[in-house]
């Protein structure tokens, strides 16, 4: 089992710049997987992607120097479980509302005796030397990180942050938003004071904490805060970047053609 680097990143104090993969297409995994981000995350939460394209997305990316995380559609331990019998090397996962909650992501993801994931690591133990080897480092080379994205969550974060076994903790800001009644004012006040918290409690548990940021200059301000973790748009936000560069290409050749041109 390869060492994971962004677990190296988050315990040395660095910063995980990550991207989002949600097109269930293998070209794009791959061309994602050589772009040089820290980790990826691949979306089977809002995305169409099943088991079986997690598997050949997982397959694509298997070359990529990327920490590759799945963020699984609900805190379950057979979609935890399968993610990384898949291959993935650490799991998000979604709608984190109490210690209960992340324990049990904690559990699914650990062997016993420190959890109770199920065995049977086909693919992942085959991928970066043997069996043997990845049982042994399993446990220790597998992220967890959290994601709070609800009043709930929020509420009861000083206690969140303590759970054994956790990476990180993850701000959806999005969710968070729409959690505290602001799904036309994601910018609220009241929703950074609330993503803030969520800093301060993880900051104060000495455990890394990340956000859901999506621009560069969103990126830049977290990461004063102090995050480690900041993501930078995803396959489907590129394609449009792009699909926007073009429209603005052609209205400026358009506007620069001669008449009756």
């Amino acid at each position: 089992m390869r060492s994971n680097a962004m677990l190296a990143t988050l315990r040395r104090g660095g910063v995980v710049v990550a991207s989002f993969i949600t097109i269930p297409d293998l070209f794009v995994a791959e061309v994602m997987g050589a772009a040089g981000a820290d980790a990826l995350v691949v979306d089977t939460e809002h995305s169409a992607i099943s088991v079986h394209q997690l598997h050949g997305l997982l397959t694509a990316l298997y070359p990529s120097p990327s920490t590759i995380i799945v963020r699984v559609a609900t805190n379950d331990p057979v979609l935890i479980g399968q993610a990384l019998d898949l291959g993935a090397e650490g799991v998000l996962v979604p709608g984190i509302r109490s210690v209960a909650d992340a324990e049990a992501a904690v559990r699914a993801a650990r062997y016993a005796p420190d959890g109770g994931r199920g065995f049977g690591p086909r693919r992942a133990s085959r991928l970066h030397g043997d069996r043997a080897d990845y049982l042994r480092r399993a446990n220790d080379e597998t992220v967890v990180v959290a994601m709070i994205e609800s009043s709930d969550g929020v509420g009861a974060i000083r206690d969140i942050v303590r759970v054994p076994g956790l990476a990180a903790v993850f701000v959806g800001t999005a969710d968070l938003a729409v959690s505290l009644g602001h799904l036309h004012d994601m910018g609220s006040t009241e929703v950074d004071a609330a993503a803030q918290r969520v800093a301060d409690a993880a900051k104060s548990a000495g455990l890394p904490f990340g956000a859901f940021t999506g621009s560069e200059k969103a990126a830049a301000l977290w990461m004063s805060r102090g995050a480690q973790i900041v993501t930078v748009g995803s396959d489907l936000q590129y394609i449009d970047a792009g699909i926007a560069q073009s429209r603005q290409i052609r209205e400026r050749l358009a506007g620069s053609a001669p008449p009756g041109g």
